[in-house]
């Protein structure tokens, strides 16, 4: 079986699981946002009695309209049952260290410029072309996640709607949530995850490039899915669509460059040999490797 056969059945089997994803996501798609309440602090909930708290907590202090915690998901649902496993079950104290690091943007961020900066620099030919590349691929993936599929599916985040939630939240670190719904903790709409979509077409790209390195990316790519699982803020769909469509961009992307690439070899615009500028052994030209 040749690579193109390989790649076509993972993207196949990939897609199956975000057709499978979404349809648990269904019955949750519709339930909208409560409007965000005042943060609380952990020891409040401790010191202050349950009634007091819920009124302090609920309140908007802007508008004074109540909180109103959306409609709770059946706990006996795949869904939910699926959240709790790789939440709260699969929780440990060395997952609790490495989860947060996987799941910062702003450090993830810096990784990607530097490694956007190696292949400019020291990938040869073929890197250049393959970060010029990944810039509309990222644009794609976290524009389509974000700004056009969240809103039209606008779907509440697990931490919102079920209790009991190991939380990642930021300054406070890791939260248990009340049992009881008792206040907002996201504003922003769950259904992709940008995260999971972003990670996974940018690490399959850069791993269908360089083959040596395509399961360590493709094994960061569901690290950091999970991880938004693990802190609470993405329902298990979510994550598995995001990188179903991911994995589609990824994919489309690494077609164009192929033949991009391909085309520019052929004519020496810009192809070339990746030989002659240092990165010999380590692309593999999948235009190069058999008959398709």
């Amino acid at each position: 079986m040749n690579d193109n056969i390989r790649i076509t059945a993972l993207v196949m089997v990939i897609t199956a699981a975000a057709v499978i994803a979404a349809v648990m996501a269904i019955p949750a798609a519709s339930t909208a946002l409560p409007a965000a309440a005042p943060p609380a602090s952990i020891e409040d909930s401790t010191t202050v009695p349950q009634a007091v708290m819920h009124t302090a907590i609920t309140t908007d202090t802007e508008s004074e309209k109540p909180f109103v915690a959306p409609p709770a998901p059946d706990e006996g649902s795949l869904e939910v049952r699926v959240f709790r496993l790789l939440n709260s079950k699969a929780a440990t104290p060395v997952l609790d260290v490495i989860m947060p690091l996987v799941t910062d943007f702003r450090r993830n961020r810096i990784v990607l410029f530097v490694v956007w900066a190696m292949l400019v620099l020291f990938g040869g030919n073929r890197g250049r072309w393959a970060a010029l590349m990944l810039i509309p691929l990222v644009a794609a993936t976290d524009q389509l996640s974000a700004s056009v599929i969240k809103p039209l599916v606008g779907r509440s985040r697990p931490c919102e709607v079920l209790g009991s939630v190991h939380m990642w939240y930021g300054p406070e670190g890791w939260i248990t949530t009340p049992a009881e719904v008792i206040r907002s903790y996201k504003s922003s709409f769950s259904f992709p995850s940008s995260h999971a979509t972003n990670i996974t077409g940018a690490m399959l790209f850069l791993g269908l490039t360089f083959r040596k390195v395509l399961w360590p990316m493709l094994f960061t790519a569901v690290l950091v899915s999970w991880s938004r699982v693990y802190i609470g803020v993405h329902w298990t769909s979510d994550v598995i669509v995001g990188m179903a469509l991911g994995a589609l961009l990824g994919w489309l992307a690494w077609i164009a460059f192929k033949r991009i690439y391909s085309s520019l070899d052929r004519t020496g615009s810009g192809g070339g040999s990746d030989d002659q500028d240092g990165t010999d052994g380590l692309l593999d030209d999948p235009g190069r490797s058999g008959p398709e």
